[in-house]
């Protein structure tokens, strides 16, 4: 079911990222996806994902995080997700209205660097991912994802 659209100035803040697929094979089969281990005191499996900065159009935010947290430049934005992530966080002592944006985009590369935001990565299976991710918005953006690879571009 489509997620009706917020007015954005709801949010007080917006991060956007993707979910990096590969395919271990020409066909386009066997997806893999790549989780990252963020660092911090509560270290939790999750895509690549950061703050939008002031003036960027949500694609120009993922594609330079993704390549920030990944050390890829190598990928291709296929589709946006229609799943935004919306949750609550604080911010000291304020919770704040964070939105985030995700977008299916698939690597051609399988060799990371990751940033000192986290402390490890894989490369994974659709159910691996999913017995990986902590947080339930990011299991319905890789169901999602799943599904559209599924319907358009798995052969």
């Amino acid at each position: 079911m489509p997620v009706k659209p917020v007015d954005s100035s709801v949010f007080d803040e917006v991060s956007c990222g993707g979910v990096p697929v590969y395919f271990t094979n020409e066909k386009n089969q066997e997806p893999l996806y790549l989780l990252l281990l963020h660092n911090g005191p509560y270290k939790y499996w999750a895509f690549p994902k950061g703050r939008q900065n002031f003036g960027e159009t949500y694609e120009e935010t993922a594609v330079r995080e993704i390549r920030e947290e990944t050390g890829i430049s190598d990928f291709k934005i296929l589709k946006r997700l229609i799943s935004d992530s919306i949750y609550f966080p604080k911010r000291g002592v304020i919770n704040i209205v964070k939105k985030v944006v995700f977008f299916l985009v698939r690597f051609y590369s399988q060799n990371i660097e990751i940033s000192k935001e986290h402390v490890n990565w894989k490369w994974v299976t659709y159910e691996e991912a999913l017995s990986m991710l902590t947080f339930e918005d990011y299991s319905r953006v890789l169901k999602e994802s799943h599904e559209i690879l599924k319907r358009e571009y798995l052969s």
